[in-house]
C-alpha cells in the first residue's frame, strides 16, 4: 500500500485522488475511521513511538458531531479516533494535515473568533452561540448576520430558512460582499477565480494562516468588499471537496502527488 486515504467510500475528493495515484502506479486503499484504525499497531520500543506500517496518509476526517446520537457508536469511533490520531501524529511517513498534542483537526474551531485569535488575527466581527434561534438585525448597513445551525452545519442568512434544530451560530458579515477562495497545500496556494486581486496577496495570506493553524492542506475564503481593497477571512475548510477544489484540480492533484510520495521517479 502507498497510500491510505481515511474517510468515507462516498467521498468524491478521496475517490479523485485514488483514481489519479492508480494511473501513476500507486496502491490506494480508502478506509472508514474504524476501519482504518484496525490496520495499525502503535508501540513504544526503548523509549521510541513505532508506527506499524509506516505509510503516507490522508486524513479525512471531520470533528465529530456536537449532539452524540448514540453512547456505545460513539464511544467505539471515538476509541477509533484515538488510535489513528496516535498513529498520524507518530508516524514518519508524510500525512496530510497532521495532528498535533492539542487537536487532530489544527486550531481551527467552531467559532470563528476564536479561529481568527489562534491566527494571531484581531476579530473583526460579532459571533454570538445560543440554544435557540436569535432574530437578529443589524444597526450597520455595511454588515448583515449569517446563521449556522451546529447540528447540519447548513449556513444561511440569519432571516431565511435553515434546516436543523440548533444549536446555533450567528455572524455578522460585511454585506453586499464578494468571495474568493484560495486553496493551500503546503507552500502552494491557487485562487479559484480571474478576478483581479493580486494586491490583495490572498495566497500569501491564506498560506501564512493555515500554517499559524497547523494545517498544511485547506480552503480560506475570504470577504471581499465591494471596493475590492479589503479582505476579512470568512471561513477555513480543512475537509475541502471535490467540487471546491475543482477549478483547479490538475495542479492540485500533482502537488499532492508530489507532497506525500516524495521519493516517488
Amino acid at each position: 500500500m502507498d497510500l491510505l486515504i481515511v474517510g468515507e467510500a462516498e467521498d468524491s475528493l478521496a475517490q479523485a485522488i485514488a483514481n489519479t495515484f492508480t494511473k501513476l502506479g500507486k496502491e490506494i486503499v480508502i478506509l472508514d475511521v474504524l476501519s482504518a484504525a484496525q490496520l495499525f499497531t502503535v508501540e513504544i520500543i526503548n523509549g521510541k513511538v513505532s508506527v506499524t506500517p509506516d505509510l503516507p496518509i490522508i486524513l479525512r476526517i471531520a470533528s465529530p458531531q456536537l449532539i452524540r446520537t448514540n453512547f456505545d457508536d460513539t464511544f467505539q469511533y471515538e476509541e477509533a479516533l484515538s488510535t489513528l490520531w496516535a498513529v498520524a501524529a507518530a508516524c514518519n511517513s508524510p500525512v496530510l494535515n497532521r495532528p498535533n498534542p492539542r487537536s487532530m483537526w489544527g486550531q481551527v474551531a467552531f467559532s470563528s473568533i476564536l479561529t481568527q485569535v489562534r491566527a494571531n488575527l484581531h476579530p473583526d466581527t460579532k459571533e454570538i452561540f445560543s440554544r435557540h434561534r436569535l432574530n437578529l438585525t443589524s444597526e450597520d448597513p455595511q454588515q448583515q448576520w449569517y446563521l449556522q445551525d451546529l447540528g447540519t452545519y447548513q449556513t444561511t442568512l440569519a432571516n431565511e430558512t435553515i434546516q436543523g434544530n440548533g444549536p446555533f451560530r450567528s455572524r455578522q458579515m460585511l454585506a453586499h460582499s464578494g468571495y474568493e477562495m484560495v486553496i493551500v497545500l503546503a507552500n502552494r496556494a491557487w485562487r479559484t477565480t480571474q478576478v483581479a486581486l493580486d494586491h490583495l496577496e490572498l495566497e500569501q495570506q491564506s498560506i501564512s494562516l493555515l500554517r499559524k493553524l497547523d494545517l498544511d492542506f485547506g480552503i480560506v475564503t475570504w470577504s471581499i468588499n465591494k471596493d475590492r481593497d479589503r479582505a476579512s477571512m470568512a471561513r477555513i475548510e480543512a475537509f475541502p471537496s471535490f467540487a471546491q477544489v475543482e477549478p483547479i484540480w490538475s495542479k492540485l492533484v500533482m502537488s499532492l502527488h508530489e507532497v506525500l510520495c516524495p521519493h516517488s521517479t
